[in-house]
C-alpha cells in the first residue's frame, strides 16, 4: 500500500443501465469485489434509481441528483451481487466530487428484506476531488450484498461524480474490534472502567490527570512491520464534546507513535481514521485511546475499531 499523509435501507426502485464497452486501462485492486470501479467500461455493472440518471463523463460516473425525497435512499447509485464473508474486514474506498458541498451516505449493505449495513460512512463531498475510505468487518456471509451511494433528500439538484470505487478485503490486526465478544482483548486503566453497551465499548472517563495517558483504553500485543502503512479507524461518540488521542505506538522504553491522531469527538457517532507507515517492526505494539486530563467526567463509546494494512 502506498504511504499517504496522515489525515483525517431500504432498496429503492432502480434501472440497470449499460453502455458500449471501452478498453480497460486501470487494473482493479487485488480481490476487488466491485466490477468496473475505474469506470473504464462505461456504466457497466452500475445502476441508479429512476430519478437519478447516470453516465460516464471524463472517466467518472456522474449522477444527476434530484432535490427532495424523505430519506437518503430516495435517490441512489449502486452495484449489486457483491459477495462478503463473515469475519472478513472490508475496505470501501472511492473518489468523489459534487457541484455543491453536500453530505451523502456511502455503504455496503447485506441483502434481504431488512438490509444491514456492513461498511457505512457519511462523507462530505465538495468541489475538489477527494478520496474517502471506510472499513468494517462483516458479521454474516452474503452473496447478494450491495455497494450504495445514497443521495436522497437534497435541498437542491446537483451533480455527484465518482471514480476508482473499490471494495477489497484487508488484514485486521485488532482483536474483537467489532465488540461482538464483550471487552475481550481490551483493557483500561483502573480509573477508567469499561463495558460493552449496545454493541459499543463504553468507558467512564474520570476528571483530572496531568496528561492524556493518565486514563486509557487499549489493546496490546499487536504486530507491526517496518515499511507497511497502517490505518487506524474507529467510530466514537461522547456524552459531551471532547478531544482525545488515538494512537498506535511501539513497545519501546520510550514508546514512539506509529499512527497518531487527536479527534474531536461529539455526541453523535462518527468515523475517524488516521494512517502512517511504520519505521520499525514490533511484535508488542499497542492501540490506545488516551483520555486523561478531562475537566469533567464523561462517557466515551467506541465501535468498529480497525487497524488495517
Amino acid at each position: 500500500m502506498k504511504s499517504l499523509p496522515m489525515r483525517l435501507i431500504a432498496a429503492g426502485a432502480f434501472v440497470a443501465m449499460a453502455a458500449a464497452a471501452t478498453p480497460a486501462y486501470a487494473a482493479a485492486p487485488a480481490g476487488d469485489a466491485v466490477v468496473n470501479g475505474s469506470l473504464d467500461n462505461g456504466v457497466k455493472g452500475w445502476w441508479a434509481s429512476k430519478n437519478t440518471p447516470i453516465k460516464v463523463t471524463g472517466g467518472r460516473l456522474c449522477a444527476e441528483v434530484p432535490a427532495g425525497g424523505d430519506n437518503v435512499w430516495a435517490a441512489m447509485v449502486g452495484q449489486s451481487g457483491i459477495e462478503v464473508r463473515a469475519g472478513q474486514t472490508y475496505q470501501l474506498s472511492f473518489e468523489a466530487t459534487a457541484t455543491k458541498t453536500t453530505r451523502i451516505r456511502s455503504l455496503v449493505q447485506g441483502g434481504g428484506t431488512k438490509p444491514a449495513a456492513i461498511v457505512d460512512g457519511y462523507p462530505e463531498v465538495g468541489g475538489g476531488s477527494k478520496k474517502f475510505t471506510y472499513a468494517a468487518t462483516a458479521k454474516v456471509s452474503d452473496s447478494a450484498a450491495q455497494v450504495l451511494f445514497q443521495v436522497g433528500g437534497a435541498d437542491a439538484p446537483y451533480t455527484l461524480c465518482l471514480d476508482n470505487v473499490s471494495l477489497v478485503p484487508v488484514h485486521q490486526s485488532v482483536v474483537n474490534g467489532s465488540l461482538d465478544n464483550g471487552v475481550k482483548g481490551w483493557w483500561a486503566s483502573k480509573n477508567t472502567p469499561i463495558e460493552v453497551t449496545g454493541g459499543r465499548l463504553c468507558a467512564q472517563v474520570p476528571a483530572g490527570g496531568d496528561n492524556v495517558w493518565a486514563a486509557m483504553v487499549g489493546q496490546s500485543g499487536i504486530a507491526v512491520e517496518a515499511g507497511r502503512t497502517y490505518r487506524l479507524s474507529f467510530k466514537a461518540s461522547a456524552t459531551r464534546p471532547v478531544k482525545i488521542r488515538s494512537v498506535l505506538q511501539d513497545s519501546g522504553a520510550k514508546p514512539a507513535p506509529i499512527v497518531d491522531g487527536y479527534p474531536e469527538v461529539g455526541t453523535g457517532s462518527r468515523t475517524y481514521a488516521y494512517q502512517s507507515t511504520a519505521r520499525t517492526s514490533d511484535q508488542e505494539a499497542q492501540v490506545l485511546f488516551q483520555v486523561g486530563g478531562a475537566d469533567a467526567p464523561y462517557t466515551l463509546c467506541l465501535d468498529d475499531i480497525l487497524l488495517t494494512d
